[in-house]
């Protein structure tokens, strides 16, 4: 689950990064005036959420993956006041936790736990709490997406009158079928904009690179174009692989005379010789 864990804040880091290069989001995710507050406003606003519906599992990820987290900051983000920015500070401090839904049914599926008691959300979300009793529901259409509520709420009052309408009430199969639209979308998003990369990683012609799994490829794939156009000369791109293998001489252990057998290995090898002539 700690593996687990890094992928998701990995997947997260890498959302906010594609959200910066093509359309800035501005929220108020920056540290408030009052000290005596651990938290942002804008994570102020989404913890509130726990204590407006009185539980500690929020929201329902039908997929641990970068297509599953798009899908649901896409389908509940404005209902639960969170952005993958907030998300992933709340992860980063230990607030909440992606874990398994484990509902009947759903053992695939994942929800956000706070790892705090509902005490210490107490009063941030009085505001919705408001909006609740009010009979107004949430912000959003769609209603709350309170998706891994373990504990059973307690029963809402009925209307005043039968045709006073709930509006974010909806079908559950509906909201299945959105999302699964939401989700293809966001696929075929993803494979084309693979296919448009100029990066082409030879998993197949290494050692050992054809045994890790597709989602490390692509990563592999997004980091290169990052240091591809974070780098402007050879100099630099020098100093990056330098740093780079500096990293991983102290993470995998290695010695000095490891990396040295490593680059021995690659001007040795014959495999990807023709994609490094010059024309």
């Amino acid at each position: 689950m700690k593996n687990s864990q890094r992928i998701i804040e990995f997947i997260l880091e890498d959302i906010l990064q594609e959200q910066e290069a093509s359309n800035p989001i501005e929220t108020d995710n920056a540290p408030g005036d009052a000290t005596e507050s651990p938290f942002t406003p804008a994570e102020e606003k989404f913890l509130g959420k726990f204590d407006a519906y009185g539980t500690t599992h929020l929201g329902i990820v039908y997929s641990p993956s970068i297509t599953g987290i798009r899908e649901f900051i896409i389908r509940s983000g404005k209902d639960l006041n969170v952005t993958p920015g907030i998300l992933l500070s709340l992860l980063r401090k230990k607030i909440v936790k992606l874990v398994p839904y484990t509902g009947f049914g759903r053992n695939d599926d994942y929800t956000i736990e706070l790892q705090l008691s509902l005490d210490d959300v107490k009063g941030l979300g009085d505001a919705d709490k408001e909006k609740i009793e009010a009979g107004s529901g949430a912000s959003g259409a769609a209603g709350p997406d309170l998706g891994g509520a373990l504990e059973t709420p307690s029963a809402p009052e009925p209307p005043a009158a039968p045709e006073t309408e709930v509006a974010w009430v909806v079908k559950y199969g509906s909201i299945l079928s959105e999302s699964a639209k939401i989700a293809k979308s966001l696929l075929t998003s993803q494979i084309s904009e693979a296919k448009q990369s100029d990066v082409k990683i030879y998993a197949d012609a290494s050692r050992l690179l054809s045994r890790f799994p597709k989602h490390f490829i692509y990563h592999l794939r997004k980091m290169i174009e990052t240091m591809d156009k974070k780098t402007k000369t050879t100099h630099e791109k020098e100093r990056l692989i330098a740093d780079i293998l500096d990293n991983l001489q102290v993470n995998l252990k290695l010695k000095p005379s490891d990396v040295k057998k490593s680059y021995e290995f690659h001007k040795n090898q014959k495999r990807l010789q023709k994609h490094l002539k010059t024309k």
